[in-house]
């Protein structure tokens, strides 16, 4: 079983979500919000008093502030280079530069390329210690199908924040199974993300061990 979103950052809530421009600006900017989230740092669009930008909550209260050489447009193909500051709504002192790729900036011979906008700040954020730590949250899952082909599907036990009482109580439910008939015919994922599938009587099922989300630590 695959853990490649336990890392993603939540999604921001808020009502601008619902908000058509909002909307096209995410879906615009989906490379750069992705990657930011994969980080992972929660990122947002900001429509506020007509300037576009993407923002980056970073733990100590502070922000990023993503543009372009002023706002960043609505079409992602005009922006000329990254323009890239911290700053914090309650704190001026706080205003720096961590990366700019525009015509005038440091890093201008990157122009509008992704991949070092990003890894300009990741870098930042894990020299300053500013990106959040996320618990993967997990429970045991159970779904598979019927001999007369009716679905079965059902959470089992969790969520869990903590893998050794999810992978617990998984072996628990393994032992159940067993104890009531079923015959494993295939496991995987050792204590990572484990997996197996039984069968009792022309049913068949799968019990796995799933990532349901996300919290801070």
């Amino acid at each position: 079983m695959s853990n490649h979103l336990a890392q993603m950052a939540p999604m921001p809530v808020h009502g601008n979500t619902d908000d058509p421009l909002w909307r096209k600006l995410w879906n615009a900017y989906e490379p750069v919000i992705t990657a930011l989230r994969s980080i992972p740092l929660v990122a947002d669009i900001e429509i506020c008093g007509g300037m576009f930008g993407i923002t980056v909550q970073l733990t100590d209260g502070s922000h990023l502030w993503i543009s372009s050489v002023e706002e960043l447009p609505i079409d992602p193909s005009q922006v000329e280079g990254w323009h890239v500051r911290r700053a914090h709504e309650d704190n001026p002192t706080v205003d720096e530069m961590v990366y700019n790729s525009t015509v005038d900036g440091e890093h201008s011979q990157h122009g509008n390329n992704v991949v070092p906008l990003i890894q300009a700040i990741s870098s930042f954020v894990a020299e300053r210690r500013l990106a959040p730590k996320l618990i993967d949250l997990m429970s045991v899952q159970l779904d598979g199908v019927t001999k007369d082909h009716r679905r079965i599907s059902k959470l089992v036990e969790g969520p869990f924040d903590d893998r050794h009482a999810a992978v617990k109580e998984y072996g628990y439910a393994t032992h159940l199974l067993a104890e009531r008939g079923w015959r494993c015919i295939h496991e995987q994922g050792g204590t990572d993300w484990p997996l197996t599938i039984w069968e009792l009587n022309g049913e068949i099922v799968t019990l796995y061990l799933a990532h349901v989300g996300l919290v801070s630590a």
